[in-house]
């Protein structure tokens, strides 16, 4: 488009200079006023540069038309039928050009054919009727008539080839950046850890005798690394706006776990970002509890999604307890009545816990399928 206005500026100084110098305009005052209108048009359209609306487009035809028809008025009497310039000149061709580049091949033929029907009015009003035009003068109308839609399919289909490359550049320059992204993360996160892993093995290795713990520990991290891999390697699901993937936040909150986890998920969910965050520090002070009271040797959460909502359950191998809200209570530990229940409640949630002494513990969060979003593009 910026193209086109290019081409409208020196179209309007032709004009400009050939209504001073050409000596053929014999109403300058007319001339005078079509100069200046159509420096006005092009002005605003340079100045305001507006969305190319159908009304725009329109406007800028009819404008290009009048020129048309205007020209033959200002010219001596067939004129037209010469081979002297136009007043009008290429100014025209810029608005069917618009046309093509707005609205593909059909909106420059179809401007090109409006401005070409547009031209035997012209010649009539110039004194050279296309009835009383010979064989040889009406061939040249009809050509320089059909120059017009000529002109708007060349660009129509310019535009959309130009469209087409600019779609293959940009998707090209999508998949390098992210190329460049799963590097910068294998680099910076999986290969930093999987050296320090083995840094750490070797240290094992080298001791006389070896906790299992340890090797518990060495083995959860080696989890961790494997699931960050395969993370990389999953191609990023297509999300609503202000929506997150329960999986991948999931993930995150199970990554700085010192204990070897696990994420079982039956299918992605997505939830508005607000929910989200509540439901993740929900489940982050269940794990948190695991970590510092369960005695546990591994954690397991689950994500099961039917046609009534979504469950979330966090569960270990610990030692288990017996539940007494009030003795929680007075002993101060309150994480599981207000970080987790009522968190889920306020949702229209439930939280249902089961433990048994030597059996591990099993935080369930339920959310009703009110919450859930249209789930996201194919992972």
């Amino acid at each position: 488009m910026l193209l086109v206005l290019a081409f409208r500026w020196l179209t309007v100084a032709w004009m400009a200079a050939l209504a001073v110098v050409s000596g053929q305009v014999q109403r300058p005052l007319l001339a005078a006023v079509a100069v200046a209108g159509t420096l006005a048009w092009t002005a605003w359209l340079t100045m305001s540069m507006p969305r190319r609306t159908t009304a725009v487009l329109a406007a800028d035809l009819a404008v290009a038309a009048g020129l048309l028809i205007v020209s033959g008025h200002l010219h001596p009497a067939q004129q037209v039928l010469t081979n002297h310039s136009w007043f009008a000149g290429a100014y025209p061709m810029a608005a069917v050009a618009a046309w093509g580049v707005v609205h593909g091949v059909r909106g420059g033929l179809g401007a090109g054919c409006l401005l070409g029907l547009a031209l035997p009015v012209a010649y009539t009003v110039n004194g050279a009727p296309p009835a009383d035009l010979s064989y040889l003068q009406a061939l040249h109308l009809v050509a320089a008539a059909l120059a017009y839609p000529l002109l708007g399919l060349a660009v129509g289909t310019a535009t959309l080839q130009f469209g087409r490359l600019s779609r293959h550049l940009a998707e090209h320059r999508g998949r390098a950046a992210e190329r460049e992204r799963l590097v910068a993360r294998i680099h910076d996160d999986v290969l930093q850890h999987l050296a320090q892993i083995r840094r750490r093995g070797t240290d094992l290795v080298e001791r006389p005798s070896v906790a299992a713990r340890d090797v518990r520990a060495l083995m959860a991290d080696l989890e961790r690394q494997e699931t960050a891999l395969r993370t990389l390697a999953r191609p990023e699901p297509v999300l609503p706006t202000g929506t997150r993937l329960l999986d991948d936040a999931l993930e995150e909150v199970l990554a700085g776990v010192a204990l070897p986890t696990s994420l079982v998920s039956s299918g992605a969910v997505t939830l508005p970002v607000g929910t989200a965050t509540e439901v993740l520090a929900a489940v982050r002070e269940a794990v948190d509890n695991v970590v510092k009271h369960a005695g546990a040797t591994r954690l397991w959460v689950v994500v099961l999604r039917d046609a009534d909502g979504v469950t979330v359950s966090v569960h270990d191998d610990g030692t288990g307890f017996v539940f007494d809200e009030a003795a929680f209570a007075a002993a101060g530990r309150l994480g599981l009545r207000v970080s987790v229940r009522a968190r889920v409640e306020r949702l229209g949630g439930r939280v249902e816990l089961r433990s048994r002494l030597g059996k591990g513990t099993e935080v369930e969060l339920w959310l009703p399928a009110g919450l859930l979003d249209a789930p996201p593009g194919p992972r």
